[in-house]
């Protein structure tokens, strides 16, 4: 399941790429003893505004660690935008909302 969760969430990086161009830095956290447990899959700035996006599959949209979901809390207390996301369109949708803030 990681391998097909890491295959989607290179799609959705580079769908945001693409779609807000040189608006946007993201990137792929790879998880590994060095790093904070619970971050996104995807972390970036848009337009100066902070994003971290949890991806999965569909099938396992509900499956987000307790400590993904605090983690998650923290992004939003602190005004940033967290989702969790199983498409492109879910995470193009998820930044556009981002920029209506």
């Amino acid at each position: 399941m990681a391998q097909r969760e890491s295959r989607l969430s290179g799609n959705i990086r580079k769908a945001i790429e693409e779609h807000f161009r040189f608006r946007v830095f993201v990137f792929k956290v790879w998880g590994s003893e060095h790093m904070m447990a619970g971050l996104p899959d995807l972390i970036g700035c848009l337009e100066g505004k902070f994003f971290g996006l949890e991806v999965k599959h569909p099938e396992t949209r509900g499956d987000v660690s307790a400590r993904q979901e605090y983690v998650g809390a923290l992004i939003e207390r602190s005004g940033g935008l967290y989702r969790v996301v199983t498409t492109r369109e879910e995470a193009l949708s998820a930044l556009t909302d981002l920029l209506d803030r």
